[in-house]
């Protein structure tokens, strides 16, 4: 007896499958959510560019880029505007101009990443993407506070949380809180800032988020060190370094590695340091991320200055500063300009 097959429904087979790629995404996996993703679009192969093609795109390409993978995360980026455009899905539109912000940002290119988050505000009002407006003024925060312009950069995240917890968006709340903890690190009220980082723990904790802890320790570990509480900094590093590499994130993987450097030269150990930074450094071949590059440069220098090597120091702080310089990010060539005038003592 031959029994009729019922025909496929890929798009239905590829809509249970990204809901399971942004499952693991939003668990902080994005090298899983990499895989649901990969079967989902194997599914849609050969079908028509709609709106969803358009979602799965920058989906995945948002997974790439964060594990660090920005040249593959820009070329998803660039075909999924193209789809949304063909499909007239000016939300789509809207949140990847969002995305590309963000890869322009991380690449140093201030002004582009600036424009482009206008760009995504803009049709994120005309869509009616009101999640979107507030991931828009996030980024816009993050601008402000590069460039040091701190109240600005509070004013940003403040109204992004108040946003973000109207709308039960955890995962925008944890985000606003953090970056509200860094600038107040900056600021150097440390009790303040602590208090927020043990609220976005709880949160990540909660919501078994992997990539918001592994951020949070990461920034927590930073404040550790510049309260001179290095055990506690190379705990959270540690944790820190165990869940990004959990995740397959070497950008994330490359900040730690340059914290726990930080560490082992004030612990004298310059050797493990000098190693941690050369591994930091190969790791943001892929991430680009200049600001942290510059970073990175600063810290191999405080490691040539303290092996007595004031030439090499300084050579590599005239990089990091070239770098930070171009992107006018202005407290960290501040931080350099005065490390350099020490030097020259």
């Amino acid at each position: 007896m031959n029994v009729m097959r019922r025909p496929r429904d890929h798009v239905a087979e590829a809509r249970e499958l990204v809901q399971r790629g942004r499952m693991a995404a939003m668990r902080g996996m994005p090298v899983e959510a990499l895989g649901w993703y990969d079967r989902a679009l194997a599914a849609l192969h050969g079908g028509p560019r709609t709106e969803m093609l358009a979602d799965l795109l920058r989906w995945k390409a948002t997974a790439h880029r964060e594990c660090g993978d920005t040249a593959t995360a820009e070329r998803l980026y660039a075909e999924s505007h193209d789809v949304a455009v063909e499909a007239g899905y000016t939300a789509g539109a809207a949140h990847v101009a969002n995305c590309r912000g963000i890869v322009a940002q991380r690449r140093g290119e201030l002004s582009v990443a600036a424009e482009l988050y206008e760009q995504s505000a803009s049709l994120a009002e005309r869509a009616g993407e009101v999640r979107l407006g507030v991931m828009v003024l996030r980024n816009r925060g993050i601008l402000h506070a590069i460039r040091g312009e701190w109240d600005a950069a509070v004013q940003c995240f403040q109204q992004s949380l108040e946003l973000a917890e109207g709308m039960d968006d955890t995962d925008g709340a944890m985000r606003a809180l953090n970056n509200i903890a860094t600038v107040e690190v900056r600021r150097r009220r440390y009790d303040v800032a602590d208090g927020l980082y043990r609220r976005v723990l709880d949160m990540a904790h909660a919501s078994e988020d992997a990539m918001a802890e592994c951020i949070c320790l990461l920034n927590r570990a930073e404040m550790f060190v510049a309260r001179e509480r290095l055990a506690e900094a190379e705990l959270a590093c540690t944790r820190a370094l165990d869940l990004a590499t959990r995740c397959q994130d070497g950008l994330r993987r490359a900040t730690g590695l340059k914290l726990l450097a930080r560490v082992r030269r004030e612990r004298g150990d310059l050797t493990a340091a000098e190693a941690m930074l050369t591994e930091a450094l190969d790791l943001t071949d892929r991430s680009e991320d200049a600001l942290l590059v510059g970073e990175i440069l600063q810290e191999k220098a405080a490691c040539r200055n303290a092996e007595g090597d004031g030439k090499g120091a300084r050579s590599l702080l005239g990089l990091a500063l070239e770098l930070f310089d171009g992107m006018d990010a202005r407290p960290y060539a501040e931080s350099v300009r005065a490390e350099l005038a020490a030097l020259t003592r």
